[in-house]
């Protein structure tokens, strides 16, 4: 019959470990030894990775049709001709059978292609101060 009048208190200790357990944690996570973010660029990537990469590129590329930024970005792969490289992933997808990724990246090796091949025909604006070669109205004034 004693043992009907015990009383039964809550497991405190419990409660009290887990919390000094988590400020432990928490205080070993951010102040004794934090995780320090480390760089990675993309040209120290895996091919596999490279290759996702570039087919991320296109995908933009067939969003806002930018070949300046898409270079710039393919740039950081640090390929030597990037055009090729999107060509022959392009044929290796496309042989997969993922033909939508295949063409992005067949559009965007070749607008890099044209863009190389292309000139820059941007008029350029008069110098001012005149030019080196004297006209003909200067010549008549000497």
């Amino acid at each position: 019959m004693s043992d009907l009048f015990v009383e039964r208190r809550a497991p405190w200790y419990l409660l009290t470990g887990l919390v000094i357990g988590i400020i432990l944690g928490v205080l070993y996570a951010y102040v004794i030894d934090p995780v320090e973010p480390v760089d990675n660029h993309p040209v120290t990537m895996r091919e596999e990775f490279k290759d996702q990469y570039r087919a991320l590129i296109a995908a933009a590329y067939m969003a806002d049709g930018d070949v300046g930024r898409a270079r710039a970005r393919l740039g950081l792969l640090g390929d030597a001709d990037p055009s090729r490289k999107l060509a022959l992933q392009a044929q290796v997808l496309s042989a997969a059978g993922d033909a939508e990724t295949a063409r992005a990246m067949g559009l965007l090796a070749d607008a890099l292609t044209k863009a190389t091949l292309t000139p820059n025909l941007t008029p350029q604006a008069p110098e001012q101060g005149g030019s080196a070669t004297p006209t003909p109205e200067e010549n008549a004034d000497q």
